[in-house]
C-alpha cells in the first residue's frame, strides 16, 4: 500500500485492518478520478469526453494495480483461513465419529 506520495510496503506485510484500509483508500481515490473525468467530460461541449476517460483510465491503473496486489493478498489469507477451518472441521468430526464408535462399543 502506498500512503499518498509514500513508498510501497509489501502487502504481506500489512494488517488485516490496514489491507481493508488501504482497499478502502484506493477505491476512493480511483473513484474521484473518473468522477472527474466524467464531470470534464459532462462539461466539455467540443465532445472530448473520450479522451477524458481515457485519461482517467491511465491516471486509474496504478491506483487499481495496488488496489489488485492488496486484494490478492486479502485473497490469500482467506483462502489459507478457509482450508484451516475446513481441517479443523474434518478433525472433529473424524474425533467425534471415533468417539462414537468407541461409546458403542463399550455398551
Amino acid at each position: 500500500m502506498t500512503a499518498r506520495g509514500g513508498a510501497a510496503r509489501d502487502p504481506r506485510s500489512l494488517s488485516n485492518a490496514e489491507l481493508e484500509a488501504g482497499l478502502h483508500d484506493l477505491q476512493q481515490r480511483a473513484f474521484a478520478i473518473y468522477e472527474r473525468a466524467a464531470l470534464a467530460a459532462e462539461d466539455d461541449p467540443g465532445g472530448r469526453d473520450a479522451a477524458a476517460y481515457a485519461q482517467a483510465e491511465t491516471d486509474a491503473a496504478p491506483l487499481i494495480a495496488q488496489a489488485r496486489a492488496l486484494n490478492d493478498e486479502r485473497v490469500r489469507r482467506l483462502r489459507a483461513r478457509a482450508r484451516w477451518w475446513h481441517i479443523a472441521a474434518l478433525a472433529v468430526g473424524v474425533l467425534g465419529s471415533i468417539a462414537i464408535a468407541w461409546r458403542l462399543m463399550r455398551s
